[in-house]
């Protein structure tokens, strides 16, 4: 029998109240229009030259999500309050009197990386092994083993986006690091959405180990208004320790009191981008980006870097676009330029090389033109070939260590040159696998390695090593320990590097199974699992290209079918019988960039997919070709022109199929909710009741609906999320949506990405996710909402939520920390029964080889074990036998042994691996 939550009166009372108050957006005569983009739709495995538009697409994915819908802003103050309120928000974890205990873990992907536009090997470590990385959208990483593990070393409380990394170069100052923070070329930030503004420079004493912020470079994250917004690369001098900071427009310098503009290029302006570098005896080079200043643009230089300025570039070239530059270290006279040009690569027009490149000799004082040397092989493919840049996106220029003339150039792929002084042009090595097909470059020694190149870093620490190059690319970290060999061999080095961007995620419906899927930006559909084949929990595999997008596992069919796609609207089911090339998609359908289906958790059979304001649904989703699919229509105000609503989110409610009682929710871009009742059965959309909240912004684009929550035992009971500022973001309702209660709280500043309602022994839970973070409540009508795992989930954007009631499992997809579970408990009045902590004995402890575990219900036939690291990786699993578990395989450390037994009490206590 279905649990019934009990509300009291006074939720009634609230609830008329509310219907009273005005919503906080006011009427504006502002109004925003979608733009849409002329993409070629499904195509499997997208050009770079599309993929410089499906950036934008992402711009605006991401945009269309924060922004107010009635002033055509992402507006300033109420980003600083959600910050704000986001640091100060009471934690889950301090709140004694909680009546669920949520034990969170890490489910990766521990072996893939994201964005990656800054590495840097510390030159104090003799061995190489010592590197630091930074992802745009997940922090700062170290490694002291060249790479085999990785650990977080920027706190999870803080949001950096990190552009540039850079160490003191000077004899006893290497342990001094600073990083800089804000991405303004290549997402959001391009279109006001202020998820990567920076936070400043951020500045360690000890080695990377821990950070601070630098207070006069302190920005709010929330409108381009402070130089230090968006830092393009940072460079210590090798003489004064003076650090400059290459900004928006302008050369920065700081003498350890304050900050002095060296160059400035007129007004504030983002896309004015900049580059330094500086040699060994104290020159400085600096480019600025072209169309912005005939005056400025190009490459200066001084003595000093105190003043002193001159144009070197003047009346030799002028850049259409960004300027990088690299010194030959063994040769520091030598500068290399490397520049947007203006042209465009697309085959359908004339297609050319994206850039120029110069080299600069200070000892003769004069430019070297190599242009002619860019790569542009046999045939074309768009943005593939001729050399591709996206606009400046992806843009660097390297140089081997002990050649000043090997040289090292990436864009969308890499390439390498090994004299560029002869005959002949670059070679690719990396990126796409050649000029005629989007396959990741790969070979049968290596791991495949990534397109969009935006670091590549010689190992210079010895001179044994100075064949070995580091790449950071939308991937991750990868290496090659020989760049001199005719086949370039990868290494991928993203092991916890953790920092993929979620849009969806799902899990295996059986309860028990581990097994997961998810959608990432620009990197394809991840799935993992050890019921999967997987080693452990958080290594994942790629099952799906281009931007992975809905996802769905299925127990309909014996193969256990996953459910995937990519962008504008590709979606296909991977057995039985698949057809990669054609999917399912629904024949005459047309689709937004982030393809939504979805998959009725309870009952497999029946999947529902999102053409633009059109909704197709089957109800054998096992089978379903593209022209088997039954076309619902739309509803009111609904439709496929860029004026109409479209479709954001789906969901279903809980248990086997009812005629009588199930329903499907749906929820547009202008603010409406629908309840479709009967959904597997109607013949069209003429029956679907609007339940949109009174209070909601609606009838407005964009007013985004990013959750639908149905409470698993009561479907009576939904949750409801909005994501744009400006806008009332989450309501309750206890009958399906005939009344609805605004419960908002501590999180009425914040923007509203996702949603789930948990229960567990008649208790239950409000989760959701936001831009700062993961949130819950036992009861958001009188008990504000407390911040979910500081230490794990942090402030990562959580965009996604899936619940599984059958054990109680949660899964949480993040926007650049990757996918974690939690698995949640009651603790009211059955406390001592659910938590048997307090009874497990390990022995010894330290210990070496093999641990004792002792139980009094250890005559229970089926205990099952993890183990889980600091991180909350879970490293092994299994069932505990003969009360002894072998950890002889495990690293030193401390870990934590999880026991689980077969009614589902839990305990766990930490051990120390000697």
């Amino acid at each position: 029998m279905k649990k019934l939550l009990l509300l009291s009166l006074s939720l009634i009372i609230i609830c008329v109240i509310l219907i009273l108050i005005p919503s906080k957006t006011e009427k504006s005569s502002n109004k925003i229009e979608r733009k849409t983009l002329k993409i070629n739709t499904l195509e499997k495995e997208t050009s770079p030259d599309e993929r410089a538009r499906f950036a934008e697409e992402r711009f605006l994915y991401e945009y269309y999500r924060q922004v107010n819908p009635l002033t055509g802003d992402i507006p300033k103050a109420e980003k600083a309050l959600e910050f704000e309120r986001s640091k100060k928000a009471k934690l889950r974890s301090n709140i004694a009197s909680k009546a669920i205990q949520t034990i969170f873990t890490n489910r990766g992907p521990s072996n893939f990386g994201g964005r990656t536009r800054a590495l840097v090997i510390d030159r104090s470590d003799n061995t190489g092994n010592t590197i630091i990385a930074g992802g745009v959208s997940s922090g700062v990483f170290r490694t002291t083993d060249g790479g085999a593990n990785w650990t977080k070393v920027s706190s999870n409380d803080e949001i950096h986006n990190v552009t540039t990394i850079v160490q003191d170069p000077r004899t006893g100052q290497e342990q001094v690091w600073y990083y800089g923070t804000g991405e303004s070329i290549g997402n959001s930030a391009r279109l006001s959405g202020a998820n990567y503004y920076g936070q400043g420079i951020w500045k360690s004493t000890n080695g990377g180990i821990t950070w601070t912020q630098m207070p006069l470079t302190a920005s709010n994250q929330t409108s381009y208004d402070s130089d230090f917004d968006f830092i393009f690369k940072l460079a210590v001098h090798p003489i004064s320790g003076d650090l400059y900071a290459a900004v928006a427009g302008k050369i920065k310098r700081f003498n350890g009191a304050s900050w002095v503009d060296e160059i400035i290029n007129g007004s504030i302006n983002s896309n004015r981008h900049t580059d330094v570098v500086i040699a060994s005896d104290g020159r400085v080079y600096a480019g600025f980006s072209g169309t912005n200043d005939v005056n400025i643009e190009g490459v200066w230089t001084s003595p000093t870097g105190i003043g002193g300025w001159d144009r070197i570039s003047k009346n030799i070239f002028t850049p259409a676009g960004r300027v990088v530059l690299a010194l030959a270290p063994s040769n520091q006279d030598k500068l290399y330029v490397l520049f947007d040009n203006g042209n465009d690569s697309d085959c359908d027009t004339t297609p050319a090389i994206e850039a120029d490149l110069w080299m600069w000799d200070q000892s003769s004082l004069g430019f070297m033109n190599y242009s002619s040397k860019l790569p542009d092989e046999t045939g074309c493919s768009n943005g593939n070939d001729p050399f591709a840049i996206q606009g400046g996106y992806d843009l660097v220029v390297s140089v081997k260590p002990d050649n000043q003339n090997f040289v090292v150039i990436g864009g969308t792929n890499a390439y390498k040159m090994a004299d560029i002084t002869s005959a002949g042009t670059f070679v690719r090595i990396g990126g796409y696998i050649s000029a005629s097909s989007y396959a990741l470059y790969d070979t049968a020694s290596g791991d495949p390695h990534h397109p969009d190149i935006h670091a590549m870093v010689f190992d210079d620490t010895d001179p044994s090593r100075y064949a070995v190059l580091y790449t950071g690319t939308d991937g991750g970290v990868h290496k090659t320990t020989n760049v001199s060999l005719p086949t370039i061999n990868w290494t991928d080095l993203n092991n916890n590097y953790q920092s993929l961007q979620y849009y969806h995620v799902a899990m295996d419906p059986m309860a028990g199974s581990d097994i997961v899927i998810g959608g990432t930006q620009d990197n394809g559909t991840k799935a993992g699992g050890v019921d999967w084949g997987m080693i452990d929990e958080t290594t994942q595999a790629s099952v799906g290209p281009g931007d992975g997008v809905s996802v769905g596992i299925s127990r309909d069919d014996a193969c256990l079918p996953f459910f995937l796609g990519y962008q504008n609207g590709f979606i296909y089911r991977d057995c039985p019988n698949p057809d990669p090339v054609n999917g399912i998609v629904p024949d005459g359908s047309d689709s937004q960039f982030v393809t939504l289906f979805h998959l009725d958790q309870d009952n497999n059979n029946a999947l529902y997919y999102a053409g633009k304001g059109e909704l197709y649904r089957t109800t054998d989703a096992t089978n379903v070709t593209t022209s088997d699919w039954d076309n619902l229509g739309t509803l009111p105000g609904f439709g496929i022109a860029d004026n109409d609503e479209w479709l954001q989110v789906f969901s279903t409610s809980w248990g086997a199929y009812n005629t009588a009682s199930s329903y499907l929710l749906i929820g547009g871009d202008k603010g409406h909710i629908y309840r479709l009742d009967d959904p597997q059965n109607v013949v069209d959309l003429s029956t679907a009741i609007d339940i949109t909240p009174s209070l909601a912004s609606k009838g407005t684009f964009p007013s985004i609906v990013t959750g639908l929550a149905i409470h698993p035992t009561n479907d009576n009971i939904i949750l409801a999320t909005y994501s744009n500022y400006g806008t009332n973001s989450i309501f309750l309702t206890t009958d399906k949506g005939a009344n609805w209660i605004l419960v908002e709280g501590i999180l009425s500043a914040h923007s509203i990405r996702s949603a789930a309602i948990v229960e567990d022994k008649g208790e239950t839970t409000y989760f959701v996710g936001t831009a700062r973070g993961l949130y819950s409540s036992t009861d958001p009508v009188n008990f504000d909402w407390v911040r979910e795992s500081p230490d794990k989930i942090g402030m990562a954007l959580v965009s996604d939520l899936k619940y599984r009631p059958a054990d109680h499992k949660l899964l949480i997809g993040t926007h650049g920390n990757g996918m974690y579970e939690a698995t949640i408990n009651s603790t009211l009045s059955v406390e001592d029964f659910n938590n048997f902590s307090k009874l497990i004995k390990l022995y010894p402890n330290p210990v070496q080889m093999e641990l004792n575990v002792k139980l009094p219900q250890s005559s229970e036939t089926q205990i099952a074990y993890s183990i889980l690291n600091l991180s909350g990786q879970t490293i092994f699993k299994g069932e505990l036998k003969n009360e002894k578990i072998d950890v002889s395989k495990l690293s030193p450390g401390m870990y934590f042994m999880q026991l689980t037994s077969k009614d589902n009490r839990k305990g766990a206590k930490p051990f120390i691996k000697k």
